[in-house]
């Protein structure tokens, strides 16, 4: 059958949907992206083709992987593409849904567990929280050299007093950090980084913004940044603040047990 299927693999191996795993099953063709862990694909019989890229490498181009799902729609496969996460969020999949249109295929999405949303599990808290943050705002860090200073109204997303999460660009963290600072964000407001989420090496930071600036953080790929109160709600974040002798001001508001 001639159709497309958009799968969000969450992250790691255990947080696929059940649909996302049936779904895998009916493949004809596996376009597979660097961060789907291959566990999941081990028992499939299926033709897998790689297609991960690798952060400032070379590395398959969004163009060859159009030019895959073209080439076996048109031989009326089932091309079944898996990516980490969520699908929607900074994942191109609009351009491969328009290859998908293009050849007259049907189409089918299956969301994900989208990263961010896996972190706040991990450190106990959420993305939103009544009084404290009423929305979240995504954003992405992987910007060309020069452009990222002028990619965002910095001042609104501080005055919008969301949560902040940024995806990808993990070598413009800091500079995302300083610019948010320069433009009203306290350096008291608590920041989470998961890094190499459900890997063997992972590891998660819970600090503040102005101790992050500081530096003397080794922060490595693949990373997710969450700025913002909620933070604060996390024992991590509590335990932290009492090493360090200090209290935030949500504690000594109530809003936090």
């Amino acid at each position: 059958m001639r159709k497309l299927v958009i799968v969000g693999a969450g992250v790691g191996k255990d947080l696929i949907t059940v649909k996302g795993l049936e779904k895998l099953k009916e493949a004809d063709v596996i376009l597979y992206d660097r961060l789907v862990d291959e566990k999941i694909l081990q028992d499939l019989n299926c033709k897998k083709i790689f297609v991960g890229k690798t952060p400032y490498k070379p590395s398959c181009s969004q163009c060859q992987i159009n030019s895959l799902i073209e080439k076996y729609l048109m031989e009326d496969k089932t091309v079944l593409r898996i990516k980490s996460g969520d699908a929607s969020i900074y994942s191109r999949s609009l351009e491969e849904i328009d290859v998908a249109r293009g050849c007259e295929a049907a189409i089918e999405i299956i969301p994900g567990v989208t990263t961010v949303s896996h972190l706040v599990a991990k450190i106990e808290t959420a993305l939103t929280a009544r009084d404290v943050s009423s929305g979240v705002i995504f954003i992405t860090g992987h910007k060309k050299e020069g452009e990222l200073e002028q990619a965002y109204n910095w001042k609104a997303l501080v005055d919008l007093n969301m949560s902040i999460v940024v995806y990808m660009g993990v070598k413009n963290f800091l500079t995302i950090l300083k610019k948010l600072v320069e433009n009203g964000l306290k350096e008291t407001t608590p920041v989470a980084i998961g890094e190499k989420l459900e890997y063997p090496d992972e590891k998660i930071l819970i600090s503040t913004v102005g101790d992050v600036l500081k530096g003397g953080f080794k922060i490595s790929y693949p990373s997710i940044m969450l700025i913002g109160e909620v933070v604060g709600y996390s024992n991590r974040f509590l335990k932290e603040m009492r090493r360090k002798g200090e209290v935030c001001n949500k504690c000594k508001e109530g809003f936090m047990p």
